[in-house]
Order: structure tokens, then C-alpha cells, then sequence
């Protein structure tokens, strides 16, 4: 879009001393006599560039048309750098695209030292995530329903159809939200759990959306949470900030005092799973039971 390119050229120009057609036009992929029409057109609405002839010629702007970089230095600029490619290579989103590339060219070729890297992708099965979250946007963007097979907590399959409204990350999961036919409600589906996804032709009509959404307070939030103690061997010190904040960690000797308020589902079970051998539940008694019971179980699932 002529818009896009004459904001890029501009910002190109305001953080170079000068630059030639030919590089506009090979960076744009436009002819040189489109690069002319531009910065005619710059002109005309009181951008004050000039050009230099000769070898060492090009197009630059009066000096104090300049603006002041200080508000933005170099190791700034690498985190916004490192967080748009991730998010322009994750989320197909053409505004997306359009903001990296126009930022990308205001600063120096040298930026990409890798001092801080950033990947927003899942590590597993990233190929289906890439294709679901593609058919989501594009189906959100032009307001067109979306027929999903989506796999709950307990492995059962529903066929749902949802009108998808927001691409929500949270923590490090990534989440659609929208409005399911099923339910006749907005609800939030994790797209892990979306086993296949396919955009339909119909088109959705767009609903108010509810006060409260899901991401304006923790998942858990609404959750009854339980407090338990653990005592954890020492060996796990360096470990423990995996999982938990230092200020529920209180080191006793030679054991470690964690005390926590969490909700009682699968996902604590598998994080004490995580830590076994070297974790004890002190509090409350019946949590500490029905670990053990689950320990028995696993313990005969696996004698040869």
C-alpha cells in the first residue's frame, strides 16, 4: 500500500543521513520512477527532502526536520526488534508484518546480536499451531465462522462452531476466544487442545462482548484454592524458581518450607510428580493421602 511505504520511506529518512532511489526501490521492490512519485508526493504534503546529485548523491531531510532518537537507544530498540519478529513469524497478522518491517528499518544492520532472543511458538507440535492460529486470524479478521474438534481435560472430542474474536496469549499458552455455538456463550479454548480447525464460508455477526474477559484476571482466579505446605530437599534449591515465588520458599536446614495457595487439580498433581523424589506434603492430610494412593498405582503399573 502507497500509505504503508511512504510512512516507511520517511522513517528511513529521519534515521538516515541520506539514501539513494535505488535503494528505496530495491527495498520496497518498486521501480525507481515509483520511488520519484513518492517523494514528490512527501513534498507536496511539506515533508522537506532534497536531493543530492553525483556519486555520492541521494535523497536526505533538512536537518531540523530531524527528530531526537534519544527516546528510543539501541538496546531498547533490540527487545522491540526481537519481540515483533517473534510475534510477526507467529501471528500472520498483516498489521503485524507492517509495524516489524516499518520499525526494522529505522535502526542498523548490526542490531542482531542475539543478546536477547524471543520465540512465542509453542515447542510442541508447532507445525499444527502455525496452521490453526493462521485459519483463526484470517477467520476473525473477515468475521467468518470456524469449525473446530476440541479435545477437553478428559480426551473426549466435541465438534464445535465458534466465532473467533481474539488470539490471546497468557503465561506461555496461547488461547482462542470467541463466541461457541455449542454453549450459546463467549468461552476460551486452549489451541493445544484444538485437534483440527477449518474455516467456514457463513459469517458471523459480530456480539457485544461481556464485561469481564478472561484474560483481565488469572484463569485461576475464580477457582477455590487450597493452601499446602511442602517440605522440599535442598538439592531442589535451584529448581524451585521454576515453579514457585521466592516468597513462598523459606529455606529450614537442610530442607526447603514451601507454603502455597493453589487450586486442586491435575496440573498440581503433575507438578508434585515433578518433584518427587524430593518432596513431601506436610498439609493438608487428605491431598497427601491421595498422592501417595496415585504413587501406589504408578508403582504397580511399573513392577516388572
Amino acid at each position: 500500500m502507497k500509505v504503508d511505504r511512504l510512512l516507511s520511506i520517511l522513517m528511513m529518512l529521519v534515521n538516515k543521513k541520506k539514501i539513494t532511489a535505488k535503494e528505496l526501490a530495491d527495498y520496497f521492490e518498486v521501480s525507481v520512477r515509483t520511488i520519484q512519485r513518492d517523494m514528490d508526493t512527501l513534498n507536496m504534503a511539506g515533508v522537506p527532502i532534497y536531493a543530492d546529485v553525483g556519486k555520492n548523491g541521494g535523497y536526505q531531510l533538512l536537518d531540523n526536520y530531524k527528530l531526537n532518537k534519544s527516546f528510543l537507544n539501541v538496546n531498547e530498540a533490540k527487545v522491540l526488534i526481537a519481540f515483533l519478529e517473534s510475534l510477526e513469524q507467529t501471528v500472520p497478522y498483516s498489521e503485524v508484518k507492517s509495524i516489524f518491517n516499518k520499525f526494522s528499518t529505522v535502526l542498523p544492520d548490526e542490531i542482531d546480536d542475539h543478546k536477547i532472543v524471543i520465540k512465542l511458538n509453542p515447542l510442541i507440535n508447532e507445525k499444527n499451531f502455525k496452521e490453526h492460529i493462521n485459519i483463526l486470524s484470517n477467520a476473525r479478521d473477515h468475521f467468518q465462522k470456524v469449525h473446530i474438534k476440541y479435545m477437553d481435560i478428559n480426551f473426549r472430542e466435541t465438534s464445535r462452531i465458534i466465532c473467533p474474536y481474539s488470539l490471546v496469549m497468557m503465561g506461555s499458552a496461547w488461547y482462542i476466544y470467541g463466541y461457541c455455538a455449542l454453549r450459546e456463550d463467549f468461552r476460551i479454548f486452549k489451541l493445544s487442545r484444538i485437534v483440527s480447525c477449518e474455516m467456514l464460508s457463513e459469517k458471523f455477526e459480530v456480539k457485544e462482548l461481556p464485561e469481564t474477559l478472561p484474560w483481565d484476571n488469572n484463569l485461576d482466579s475464580r477457582r477455590e484454592s487450597t493452601k499446602i505446605i511442602l517440605e522440599v530437599d535442598k538439592v531442589l534449591q535451584g529448581k524451585l524458581p521454576d515453579y514457585f515465588d521466592y516468597e513462598d520458599c523459606k529455606i529450614e536446614e537442610d530442607k526447603i518450607m514451601v507454603t502455597l495457595n493453589f487450586p486442586v487439580d491435575e496440573w498440581l498433581y503433575s507438578l508434585l510428580f515433578g518433584l518427587v523424589p524430593y518432596v513431601k506434603i506436610l498439609e493438608p492430610a487428605w491431598l497427601r493421602e491421595e498422592f501417595v494412593r496415585r504413587l501406589q498405582i504408578s508403582i504397580e503399573k511399573n513392577i516388572l
